[in-house]
């Protein structure tokens, strides 16, 4: 995953894609400004925060967290359980949390919303982006130790669950819905996962559509898709701090 994060087409258009989305909610970057990548393994998804700003990078895979701050000046390394998080409330400007609410590890997804909401600042946002598709479980979701699939609603409850002002929720790769159900079935008794495989997108094809979808989005929301996003923003004290 280290070696795909760089190259990937997936990795390349979600990086774009996150950075599109979540940008015109930050506040100007100041020099007490930081962010957190939680679980963000090498920075395949998150780096174009680390290169706006300060950006703790949690994980707790030892080799994940070298190659994040190796590759990206911006990120300062602390291995940590996302479900106990070691950071004081109110300590960051925005949350990142990237595919890691469906994995095994972190049994209770709302908890770890909380655990969010908790650190980040009045004011702050917490985005969060997960597999979505909640029939749509195949092979690679259990190689990559997955233990669920969200729909979109879900993925706008737990931001409101947590106390946070839902900012926005779309669907994402809804061009990739049909051939993951069609992968699905062809692949029933295979686990085989994507990471790795097809890493050009068909030759720049998928990277091309990401592309087209991401203009779309600049528009308008789409109810489902491969991957569901959902920002929501802390409300300010209620005095008016920020």
């Amino acid at each position: 995953m280290v070696e795909a994060g760089e190259r990937h087409w997936w990795y390349q258009a979600t990086r774009s894609l996150l950075e599109m989305l979540v940008t015109p909610h930050l506040a100007p970057v100041a020099s007490t400004t930081v962010f957190l990548d939680a679980a963000g393994g090498s920075g395949a998804t998150g780096s174009w925060l680390a290169d706006r700003g300060t950006t703790i990078l949690d994980d707790y895979e030892p080799v994940a967290l070298s190659a994040a701050v190796h590759d990206h000046a911006g990120y300062r390394a602390v291995r940590a359980d996302i479900n106990h998080l070691p950071h004081a409330a109110g300590t960051f400007d925005a949350v990142l949390c990237v595919t890691a609410l469906y994995h095994r590890l972190n049994p209770n997804p709302q908890a770890v919303v909380d655990e969010f909401a908790r650190v980040v600042k009045p004011g702050g946002l917490v985005c969060l982006m997960e597999p979505g598709g909640k029939k749509l479980w195949r092979g690679h979701d259990e190689v990559t130790q997955g233990a669920r699939r969200f729909s979109l609603a879900e993925m706008k409850a737990m931001v409101r669950v947590a106390g946070l002002d839902l900012v926005r929720a779309t669907g994402a790769y809804s061009f990739l819905v049909p051939p993951a159900a069609v992968m699905g079935i062809v692949e029933r008794r295979s686990n085989k996962s994507d990471v790795g495989r097809n890493e050009s997108g068909l030759g720049g094809v998928l990277g091309q559509v990401a592309r087209l979808e991401r203009t779309l989005l600049r528009r308008v929301s789409l109810p489902f898709g491969l991957s569901v996003i959902a920002i929501g923003r802390k409300p300010l004290s209620p005095m008016g701090d920020a």
